[in-house]
């Protein structure tokens, strides 16, 4: 009996390890589904980065403006936004977006159409009701009717500790694309 207990314990420890070392490879490869785009010359991407925030949290300021902006950066991670007009990368970048949505733990926030774009949010659940862990947002047909039948799609995507009631004036001030979508999100 207590071989078979011995089996059964060693199994489960076999199991749970591979499980821990599978969880970073599995982010990892999410967090990369994007990456491969930032070697397209149509496709304009921006990266910041956790020091870049960092740096940007250390920048003096007396303002209560300014001191809010430092209490919002201070606690971001990553901010990655990737743009193209090219239709055959839009269409790939749509196909990513599904397969990251379906890989991950994000819940809709918002989904808004109108004449100017097709725009989608998800969040991860964070520390509280008023933040979160990411903010993704992918954006279609931005600008078709003023292009004419030329489309711009955004993808953006900001990890950290993120306090959606603030979301929309720290789009602003960084000016992220899209951003003028996100003024009035809130979670509900």
């Amino acid at each position: 009996m207590k071989t078979i207990q011995n089996k059964f314990t060693h199994t489960k420890t076999l199991l749970i390890l591979l499980f821990l070392a599978v969880i970073p490879l599995i982010n990892f490869a999410q967090s990369s589904i994007f990456e491969k785009y930032e070697d397209f010359d149509e496709v304009t991407n921006v990266v910041v980065s956790k020091h870049a925030f960092k740096l940007l949290s250390k920048v003096s300021s007396d303002t209560k403006e300014g001191k809010e902006y430092k209490e919002m950066v201070s606690n971001l991670d990553n901010l990655t936004v990737y743009t193209t007009e090219d239709k055959k990368i839009a269409m790939q970048m749509q196909a990513d977006v599904k397969k990251y949505l379906k890989n991950t733990k994000l819940s809709e926030l918002v989904r808004v159409k109108d004449k100017d774009a097709n725009v989608k949010i998800y969040v991860r659940e964070g520390s509280d009701e008023n933040h979160v862990s990411e903010f993704f947002m992918y954006i279609n047909n931005l600008n078709k009717s003023i292009k004419g039948n030329k489309s711009e799609v955004i993808i953006v995507s900001l990890t950290g500790n993120i306090n959606l009631n603030k979301i929309g004036e720290l789009a602003d001030k960084m000016n992220i694309p899209g951003g003028k979508h996100l003024q009035n999100v809130s979670k509900k």
